[in-house]
């Protein structure tokens, strides 16, 4: 192989890498004891489905999970003479950060009860001011569900419908300015055609947008779709 044949691999393999990367996200948190002091060497786990993130709490308290592909996990938590802990639910998206609450173990009094809650995710992400998020559960309970354009103007402030077409004006920004993106594919046109109940979760990003849309001058709503694993889980909690 000649030496730019070489060169154009080696560059193929590092824009793989770095594409992949981007595709990753990271849940970070705390645990304590219920004295609230750090627990140390505490065993932390996300799983999804047969795949299962692991790692250990720092002197800190402090974990970090990752890379973790984008989607829906169970964090569990448990330490030597303290009762376990699930969190679950908690849904990762690429290049972000996931941030849980402190998670207070109980103290092991006999039997071992696994204290279990359903994770809630912020409609603003401190990391990610200028990106609203609704989940599946949110979009489940908005009262203008069956009209996905009116439900994404309904949950962002500063962005409206048009009174007559499906047309979203993003203030500040001419018409025509936003774009849609479907599963990380651009879509034209003024409504994503996507129905809410395949929908997984929607961003709205009202300002400071990421690279990946640099070609947009307004806003963006990215819609991320329910896969296989989604709708099994659905299936499997009764929601």
């Amino acid at each position: 192989m000649t030496n730019t044949k070489w060169m154009i691999a080696l560059l193929a393999l590092g824009f793989g890498a770095q594409a992949s990367a981007q595709g990753f996200g990271e849940i970070h948190g705390k645990v304590l004891d219920p004295d609230g002091n750090p627990v140390e060497f505490g065993i932390v786990r996300a799983e999804q489905g047969g795949s299962v993130t692991g790692t250990e709490t720092d002197a800190e308290g402090r974990f970090i999970l990752k890379p973790l592909a984008a989607g829906e996990y169970d964090v569990k938590v448990q330490a030597i003479g303290l009762q376990p802990a699930e969190i679950t639910g908690v849904r990762v998206d690429p290049g972000l950060i996931v941030r849980l609450k402190d998670v207070h173990l109980a103290s092991m009094l006999g039997t071992i009860v696994v204290e279990r809650y359903k994770w809630e995710e912020p409609l603003i992400r401190p990391d990610d001011p200028s990106r609203m998020v609704m989940t599946t559960a949110q979009i489940k309970t908005n009262a203008v569900r069956k009209d996905p354009v009116k439900m994404i103007a309904s949950m962002t402030p500063g962005v409206t419908k048009s009174a007559n077409s499906d047309e979203l004006y993003f203030r500040g920004s001419r018409a025509g300015a936003m774009a849609y993106y479907v599963d990380g594919v651009k879509v034209t046109g003024t409504n994503p055609g996507v129905p809410s109940e395949a929908i997984n979760s929607v961003s709205v990003y009202t300002g400071g947008l990421p690279a990946k849309y640099g070609d947009v001058t307004g806003g963006v709503v990215a819609i991320d779709t329910k896969s296989y694993f989604d709708l099994w889980q659905q299936r499997n909690s009764g929601r």
